[in-house]
């Protein structure tokens, strides 16, 4: 049994445990529920040569690719849906600054899974056919019951996982609301297979609520290493029936986005110019008008 101690930490302290050169995996989807949060103090911290995984990514990767922090990346989409594409993304690729690595989504949530469960690879027919194969990583091989051909996909092994959850204890008891987008069930195994995770979450609730509703707990301690408090963090993202998308913010990202000397002047405004998450907040008005303007009416009528 795992010892019963505290996991919280501050954003900084925590993020500080992520070396130049990890694999990281990133929770969250498109415009949903992405660790915004964690991302913006990565991009604070000045980390470098990161190897990213993702099952389908948005702004996080955009923004991290964007400040410099990557040097390979792997995820089934890399874009703003409604906002348009990540520019910054595109921008590297075009320019071959980063490895960039295109898989299905069918692909990625696999070789997440292999590396939940401890296996070196997993076996997929998606990928025959398909310019997948021309990467390293994946092998043609034959089922030794069949003789079908297939591939194996080398598992996702991230050094660090980090993702935003709802709500969790003190001890890493990870919590998702009952009613939430399906989309990120993927964030079980991209927690799961790290060999240290990081969750961010929207409230830290007593251990006696935890046990009241067992159910919710989809994450529990023992794949949990650091707990951080972050109320909107997720943001620009939404985060399921919680809070909607920034799209007016994210809107303004883009236009900052459309140049590199635009989006240095985007990153100074809301990253490097804000010490914290407590001052991006601040600079987006405070917590009480991002509710005003974000809130699920669920939550404004709970």
């Amino acid at each position: 049994m795992q010892e019963r101690r505290s996991k919280f930490k501050s954003l900084h302290d925590a993020v500080a445990a992520i070396s130049d050169g990890a694999k990281v995996a990133v929770g969250g989807s498109l415009i949903r529920k992405c660790p915004m949060a964690l991302v913006r103090e990565i991009v604070r911290q000045r980390k470098r040569d990161l190897t990213l995984y993702a099952w389908s990514a948005g702004m996080d990767f955009d923004m991290l690719i964007g400040a410099g922090c990557v040097r390979e990346a792997w995820s089934s989409y890399v874009g703003l849906f409604t906002a348009g594409m990540a520019k910054n993304f595109r921008r590297a690729v075009e320019r071959k600054k980063i490895r960039f690595v295109d898989l299905s989504e069918t692909c990625a949530m696999d070789k997440f899974r292999a590396g939940t469960f401890g296996l070196p690879y997993a076996i997929s027919r998606v990928p025959l056919h398909s310019g997948i194969l021309k990467n390293p990583e994946f092998k043609e091989v034959t089922c030794p019951f069949t003789g079908e051909k297939l591939v194996a996909m080398e598992a996702f092994a991230p050094d660090v996982s980090i993702i935003h959850a709802h709500r969790a204890d003190t001890y890493g008891n990870v919590q998702f609301d009952a009613i939430r987008m399906m989309d990120n069930e993927s964030d079980i195994f991209i927690a799961r297979c790290g060999s240290h995770t990081i969750v961010s979450v929207e409230e830290i609730v007593p251990e006696e609520e935890i046990i009241r509703t067992p159910t919710q707990t989809m994450l529990p301690k023992v794949y949990v290493d650091s707990v951080c408090h972050v109320f909107h963090g997720a943001h620009p993202n939404s985060c399921d029936t919680r809070y909607d998308f920034d799209l007016a913010h994210a809107e303004y990202y883009q236009e900052c986005a459309s140049t590199e000397e635009g989006f240095a002047r985007y990153l100074d405004e809301f990253v490097y110019g804000t010490k914290d998450e407590e001052e991006y907040i601040a600079k987006l008005g405070g917590q009480a008008e991002i509710s005003r303007r974000l809130d699920h009416p669920r939550r404004k009528t709970a």
